[in-house]
């Protein structure tokens, strides 16, 4: 039984000494000494890391500062990837809805200017609206030819606002409209970015007797459209001026 006892508090004194001790709460005075050395090391690194961060955000903000030019223009930073189209006076203006990466559906313009052309931008990278008989100065990315990145300035005309389109029923599987039946009025081509990070896409915009605006996919409109045409169509839910699907009557 002695002998017992005598092994039982051998293995508790050796259990004991092989327990690792914590050296930040040890009792000898060069751990507490690391302890605080560490502590103010983590405290500098975090006031490295914050002046980082704050020269970070306010060289940003310097240079969103001194690229904006105060004329409502809400895309400041490096223009350095935008092509200057220049000044011109919009003819026809249309309010739609249009995708990117996300899955929600962001307000765009699609305009037409003086010269003819036509082009697109989504309406957050500007902060007021917009009317026909506007002049505006524009960007548009130079891997994106019909998207405005940036209006540089908005001289005031006295126009109408935007047309906006109709928004369809949604269909039995939710995801597609119902059946539209429409007739062409007009038609144009655009490069349109579908996500950030794809490449622009050829694409139609149709124009309706009835003022609304779609637009679909070259690739995905088989048949030959032209003003006066008859077609049925329908959209998405989510992106009601966007065809999913369309057939010439």
């Amino acid at each position: 039984m002695k002998n017992f006892v005598f092994l039982c508090l051998a293995m508790v004194a050796l259990s004991f000494l092989a327990c690792e001790r914590d050296p930040y709460w040890d009792d000898e005075p060069w751990h507490h000494e690391r302890y605080d050395n560490d502590r103010n090391n983590n405290h500098n690194g975090h006031n490295g890391n914050n002046n980082g961060n704050n020269n970070g955000n306010n060289n940003g903000d310097n240079n969103g500062n001194n690229n904006g030019n105060g004329n409502g223009n809400t895309d400041n930073g490096d223009n350095s990837d935008n092509t200057d189209v220049g000044n011109y006076t919009i003819t026809k203006l249309y309010a739609i809805v249009m995708r990117r990466a996300i899955a929600y559906p962001f307000k765009a313009y699609v305009l037409q200017i003086d010269n003819g052309e036509y082009f697109y931008m989504l309406r957050y990278r500007f902060n007021q609206d917009l009317y026909v008989g506007d002049k505006i100065s524009f960007s548009v990315y130079s891997y994106c030819p019909n998207e405005i990145a940036v209006i540089n300035g908005c001289t005031l005309g006295e126009g109408d606002a935007a047309e906006e389109s109709s928004s369809a029923g949604a269909g039995e599987y939710l995801v597609a409209s119902d059946p539209i039946e429409a007739t062409v009025a007009e038609m144009f081509s655009m490069k349109v970015c579908y996500a950030v990070s794809f490449w622009p896409i050829d694409s139609w915009f149709i124009v309706t007797t009835d003022g609304n605006l779609v637009y679909v996919k070259k690739s995905k409109l088989n048949v030959s459209l032209k003003p006066g045409d008859r077609f049925v169509y329908n959209t998405y839910t989510l992106y009601p001026n966007e065809i999913l699907a369309l057939k010439k009557l």
